[in-house]
């Protein structure tokens, strides 16, 4: 590898997705418990907060990859400009 920023990654992977899905599966599993009716069986606000937790999770992942890739873009965008006026 070599000695690079501990910043320099090209996406956040499975590892982000997965660690912002059980940061956001309390508070979800909370509301969601808020939510339902509380006759009906433990499952169901279980169930619906964790889904709600992986959807929220990916709209987390993929602001930040686009973050990520935007920051790439501008990076190649000041190296191409430097390596023109070396020339």
């Amino acid at each position: 590898m070599g000695k690079g920023n501990w910043l320099d990654f090209d996406a956040a992977g499975w590892v982000f997705w997965t660690v912002a899905s059980l940061a956001l599966a309390g508070p979800a599993i909370w509301l969601a418990w808020k939510i339902v009716d509380p006759y009906v069986s433990r499952l169901y606000p279980v169930g619906i907060g964790a889904i709600g937790a992986f959807i929220g999770a990916s709209l987390i992942s993929t602001g930040v990859n686009y973050l990520i890739q935007l920051r790439r873009k501008k990076q190649r965008l000041t190296e191409k400009k430097k390596s023109k006026k070396h020339k």
